[in-house]
């Protein structure tokens, strides 16, 4: 913004300097000069001409100069010259100048039409009269003496034939006494008044009587004719030259047409007349003399004046041109040459222009020295210079010098579009209908203007959301650090630094950008202490922390680099409004992707002195204005072109700026009254002092309601400039839009591309917030919805305070746009209030205590204290939840039984299970429940399982009733060290109903342990033993009963556990101190192998299993037999025959029945053979007959069983044993 100041700062100072030059100019005006015009007619100067007067005198003296050229480009003073000669010889010249052609009607070629135009001024030479008997001859004109003449002869002659044939008065006329005197008197008269009739006949008819003369009208036929008009009239021609007899004939201009072919015509005519019998003897020739330039008999391209369309006579014509052409040169037409050194050229045209304004009686410096430099390397032709100083004086006494000029014109301005005019006329003339080339040059310059306007607003608009940019970098640099402690908490150890490409960084600097910059620049970090080392490669950082990926997106430019670049846009947007045809020109910070303004200069003006001129800055944007008489009073030009350009066109011109003092004043007094409500208005400077000017409100109302109504192109256009222009009152026109109002408003200033940056999109829309109608008066679309929900603790329409009617509006639009507020702490008390009663507002912590008003925890005891807060809690009473467990870890959500049971039994069908068993869990113990009758019994199991029942008897045996001991009351029961709850109030219930419940306490083997369950029931203090049989057999039980003496140490007891399996009674045999006098095979027959195992059952009882193992073990179970085989070779019981004999038989266990046998010294060697062949291999080797060889484990037990079968003749030791085995053979 500081730049664009500056730059109006020194269009002050050019406005200014125009006043100053206004000023000069008054004083100008005082002086009424009086300026006489130079003629273009050419002007004899001795100095430059006599020379060539002489030569040309010279070279008429020589008889032998028939074609005398006088060449020289144009302007170099042939005409002078030739006035000079014809001057000292004007009775004996012909002078011809043709200018133009007549119609090509017959298909004539070019020099055909030359000589047809020559013919016809030869005509118009001559006195009409002077030649008889040719078709060129002329009657003289009729006059009204000729007229009376030819009636006077007529009539004598008339008369008098009547007068002989005998036509005449009878003797007695007039009457018998007539006199002489009286019929002469009327012979006189009737004389006289047939004289004037026949004169009045003669002069009304005049010279219709006469033939018209035709040049073209006959022919002489010279086999198939003539080829060339010369031809055609050659003796005519001839005729001309003789009856006139001039000596010579001067012809001018015939090389306008770039036709050498003439002259050979005109040389040859020449040649034929003077050795015609006439001329023949005469002492002086007839001689021709030529004004042409010397670039003519160079190749003119013939061929470009052939074209395909003509005939084949036509071509034939062209052809012969050509071959002329190329054949020419000026030495073959002419017998002298006369060239005319020029006197004018680029490097002295600047003075002779001067000369020339100072002939004119201008001052020498009333033209810059510059602009005169540039016309005179265009401008040679001394009478094209004359012309521009001539229109150019005549231009400043009608626009300069007088009472009212155009404001800001100097005599620079006007000089350059004088010169302009003089080069190119049709153009100028199109000024007038803004068709010429320099209303297209404005055109382009206005839409170049806009064009980089934008641009440059685009690139501010995108170093603006640099910062906003920074910021976020700032909030994800925070946030990626936070991700990487928490990835560094799972490592259980504390990094001492981190390692980016060679540099260290602390762990307390994870959280900034410049970290974060090297990680997005390395690709990778690595970190370490002493036992682990965590390394965070590409592959890795893509997964854990993509934000840290794209380097781009964390460098920008320096601060200070922002504001200077920031500062440069500004200066150059404010220079580009103000900004010319040459400033623009000049104008270099252009995208490479676009034409610069200097091209469409090239491209739109069709010389280059146009374009210099334009790059020089004399011809303005203000030409169209220097260029017509000034009307009305001092307004100031940039107001007058902005009124010819966007008023009067009705067309938008937002760039274009006014410099002039009073020129919003001026402009309104001008303007038509319905300017406001046009697109001409949509100007910004315009529209910014009818926001300012609060006197002109009503015309702000006006042309805000037009952009509210037309939302076509150049609305949209003006509104992206407006908003993008940093000193406009951009504020003004967003209240007064939505004031309007206009429907699409916050729409707009909530997403349009066109709002510069984040913060003047903030503060617009803050503006348009406060000022906010009705809500139906406005579409509040998505992203208006995103905005507020994102960014309205940044807008003064919510944070300050404001009356009670604007907050009520401003509450209206936030809940049109379902704003749920984070954090009550930013709005106003009033707006705070209205939030809170709508139930606006996230639920958290901090937000419960502002809307409850309190300071303290915001328990759910404090939050039904208030309906509306309450009402909202309920509805979204997990969001609740989850605030509190996050906020406050471990605060308790209830801490009054009251309110516990309160929202249970309202909430009760309304939350799902699990909402209220959260709600219940999260309460305080000291909120747990003294009759839980009081609550729906749906919700015990609830209550219970959170552990919010008091434990008393009557509570748990109401629970026991309806639920039983499930898992729910098991966890209730089991405190949270594991150990038994102590139960409350047991005298409470009857001691019928705690028997009731121990039995379901001791039956509750699902979720209790055995102990519990015990230690539970004794806590009842029953009053009679409990049944045994009630008592469902479970592990332990018996065991810890037995302990505690709640269940009889007798048969009865143990038979009834033992139906439960040998879990149900195996610690109560190691506990019973009375197993003894009732151990029966019945205790323990479905489980001899676990009783016979189990380490802790004293070893009598296990003796008394194996040493009754025919009444424990009645059938062959080979498991009991086995376990019972090894009980007895650990405890050193030497079993019976029969016992032996079943076993080995049973289970065929080598290792046990050989260490029993040993033992048995009267063992028979029949029943040693036959307990040793039913072990199976290898000892049932000895059925299969004699003479069978076998090995035999060597053990000491087997050595003495088969020495004793030897000895009774059985086997024979075929070997003593050998390592592990001994061989033997039946005998």
């Amino acid at each position: 913004m500081a730049g664009a100041s500056r730059a109006r700062a020194d269009r002050q100072q050019g406005s200014e300097r125009d006043v100053v030059a206004e000023e000069d100019s008054k004083q100008r005006r005082a002086e009424k000069r009086r300026i006489t015009l130079r003629s273009l007619g050419p002007e004899f100067n001795e100095e430059h001409h006599g020379v060539y007067v002489r030569h040309l005198e010279e070279a008429v003296q020589d008889k032998r100069n028939r074609n005398i050229a006088l060449t020289g480009r144009y302007g170099v003073g042939k005409s002078s010259v030739l006035d000079a000669f014809e001057e000292k010889h004007s009775k004996s010249t012909i002078r011809i100048s043709i200018n133009t052609l007549g119609p090509d009607e017959d298909g004539a070629d070019l020099t055909n039409r030359i000589q047809k135009e020559l013919v016809k001024q030869l005509v118009y030479r001559i006195a009409p009269g002077r030649i008889r008997r040719s078709r060129f001859a002329r009657p003289n004109p009729l006059t009204k003496l000729r007229a009376f003449c030819q009636a006077f002869a007529a009539t004598v002659v008339g008369l008098g034939v009547l007068w002989l044939f005998g036509v005449r008065p009878m003797a007695t006329w007039p009457g018998a006494g007539a006199n002489i005197a009286v019929q002469a008197s009327l012979v006189t008269l009737f004389f006289i008044l047939v004289l004037l009739a026949v004169w009045a006949v003669r002069w009304v008819i005049g010279d219709r009587i006469v033939s018209e003369v035709s040049t073209a009208g006959t022919k002489i036929a010279l086999g198939e004719g003539p080829t060339t008009y010369f031809d055609g009239f050659l003796d005519e021609i001839v005729t001309f030259f003789d009856a006139v007899e001039p000596e010579f004939v001067i012809f001018e201009d015939l090389d306008r047409f770039d036709d050498p072919q003439i002259f050979d015509s005109l040389h040859e005519l020449n040649t034929l007349i003077n050795t015609s019998a006439h001329w023949r003897d005469k002492k002086q020739p007839l001689r021709f003399i030529y004004a042409i330039k010397d670039s003519l008999f160079e190749q003119l391209g013939a061929a470009s004046r052939a074209d395909a369309s003509v005939d084949e006579n036509e071509k034939s014509r062209v052809n012969v041109a050509a071959t002329v052409v190329r054949r020419a040169n000026r030495t073959k037409f002419f017998e002298i040459v006369i060239p005319i050194v020029p006197f004018i050229s680029y490097r002295n045209a600047r003075d002779h222009i001067v000369e020339t304004l100072a002939s004119l009686d201008f001052a020498e410096d009333f033209v810059s020295r510059p602009l005169l430099d540039l016309i005179a390397r265009y401008t040679t032709d001394m009478r094209l210079m004359i012309n521009i100083c001539n229109e150019f004086a005549v231009f400043v006494e009608r626009l300069l010098w007088t009472d009212r000029p155009a404001p800001g014109m100097t005599a620079d301005h006007l000089f350059a579009l004088v010169v302009y005019k003089n080069f190119h006329l049709a153009d100028f003339e199109a000024i007038s209908r803004r068709e010429s080339a320099l209303d297209e040059l404005e055109r382009c310059h206005r839409d170049e203007v806009r064009a980089l306007i934008v641009d440059l607003q685009d690139k501010r608009s995108r170093l603006l959301r640099l910062e906003e940019h920074r910021e976020a970098r700032e909030r994800t640099a925070a946030e990626l650090g936070a991700r990487l402690r928490d990835i560094i908490k799972t490592f259980q150890t504390s990094f001492n630094s981190i390692e980016v490409d060679g540099r260290r960084f602390n762990i307390d600097e994870i959280d900034a950008v410049e970290f974060w910059q090297s990680v997005a620049e390395e690709k990778s970090f690595s970190a370490w202490d002493y036992r682990v080392t965590m390394k965070v490669e590409a592959e890795s950082l893509v997964w854990l922390f993509p934000e840290a990926v794209n380097e781009a997106e964390w460098s920008d430019p320096e601060p200070a680099e922002l504001a200077l670049q920031t500062d440069q846009y500004d200066r150059d947007i404010a220079m580009l409004r103000g900004a010319d045809f040459a400033e623009l020109a000049r104008y270099e910070r252009v995208s490479e992707k676009r034409p610069r303004f200097d091209q469409c200069i090239d491209d739109v003006l069709k010389s280059e002195l146009a374009r210099e001129l334009v790059r020089g800055g004399f011809i303005t944007r203000n030409y169209a204005e220097y260029s017509t008489i000034f009307y009305g009073s001092f307004v100031g030009v940039d107001v007058a072109f902005f009124y010819n350009r966007a008023v009067q066109l009705n067309k938008m011109y937002l760039d274009y700026e006014f410099t002039s003092e009073n020129a919003m004043t001026n402009l309104f007094a001008q303007v038509p009254a319905d300017f406001t409500s046009s697109v001409s208005a949509l100007n910004i400077q315009i529209v910014s002092y009818l926001l300012e000017d609060k006197s002109r409100i009503d015309e702000a109302k006006s042309i805000v309601a037009y952009i509210v109504t037309h939302n076509d192109a150049d609305v949209q256009t003006f509104l992206n400039a407006f908003f993008n222009e940093p000193d406009a009152p951009r504020e003004d026109l967003v209240r007064m839009l939505t004031k309007h109002p206009w429907r699409e408003v916050f729409e707009y200033l909530a997403s349009h591309p066109g709002i510069p940056d984040h913060e003047t999109r903030l503060r617009l829309f803050d503006t348009a917030l406060l000022n906010v109608e009705p809500i139906s008066s406005y579409e509040i679309g998505a992203r208006t919805k995103a905005l507020i929900e994102s960014y309205y603790p940044h807008l003064t329409a919510v944070t300050e305070d404001h009356s009670h009617e604007t907050t009520s509006r401003i509450f209206e639009m936030l809940e049109a746009a379902g704003l749920t507020v984070s954090d009550l702490e930013v709005l106003n008390v009033r707006l705070r209030d209205f939030i809170v009663n709508a139930r606006m507002y996230d639920i958290n912590v901090k937000n419960l205590r502002l809307a409850l008003d309190i300071d303290g925890v915001p328990t759910l005891d404090e939050v039904r204290a208030k309906t509306i807060v309450w009402e909202l809690c309920r509805n979204h009473i997990m969001d609740y939840v989850s605030v509190m467990e996050n906020d406050l870890l471990g605060q308790p959500i209830i801490l009054r039984d009251v309110t516990l049971i309160k929202i249970i039994e309202e909430q009760c069908g309304v939350w799902a299970s699990d909402q209220l068993r959260d709600i219940i869990a999260r309460s305080a113990p000291s909120a747990a429940i003294v009759s839980i009758e009081d609550a729906p019994p749906q919700t015990w199991s609830i209550i219970v399982d959170s552990r919010r029942m008091v434990p008393t008897a009557a509570n748990i045996l109401a629970y026991v009733k309806l639920h039983g001991v499930d898992k729910e009351l098991s966890t209730l029961l089991i405190g949270d060290r594991g150990e038994p709850v102590e139960l409350q109030n047991i005298q409470e219930v009857a001691g019928e109903d705690r028997n009731t419940l121990a039995v379901q306490l001791l039956n509750a083997s699902e979720y209790l342990s055995a102990n519990s369950r015990v230690r539970l029931v004794r806590q009842l203090s029953l009053e009679s033993e409990i049944e045994p049989t009630s008592v469902i057999p479970s592990p332990n039980l018996l065991a810890q009963a037995l302990k505690t003496g709640l269940l009889p140490d007798t048969f009865e007891s143990f038979a009834h556990f033992a139906t439960g399996g040998w879990e149900s009674v195996s610690d109560a045999f190691a506990v019973s101190k009375k197993i003894s006098e009732f151990m029966r095979p019945a205790l323990v027959e479905d489980f001899v192998v676990e009783f016979l195992k189990d380490q802790e059952i004293p070893c009598a009882l296990r003796r008394i299993v194996v040493e009754n193992l025919g009444e424990y073990v009645p059938n062959d179970d080979k498991q009991a037999l086995d376990t019972a085989s090894q009980f007895a070779l650990e405890h050193e019981i030497w079993l019976p025959l029969e016992d032996i004999r079943r076993i080995a038989r049973v289970t065929q266990n080598s290792n046990v029945i050989p260490k029993q046998l040993t033992h048995m010294e009267d063992v028979s060697a029949d029943d040693l053979f036959v307990i040793l062949t039913s072990l199976g291999r290898p000892y049932d080797k000895m059925l299969e007959g004699s003479g069978v060889e076998f090995d035999l484990p060597a053990s000491a037990h087997n050595v003495k069983l088969v020495e004793r079968l030897q000895s009774a003749g059985r086997i024979e030791i075929i070997q003593e044993p050998v390592g592990k085995n001994m061989q033997i053979r039946t005998l």
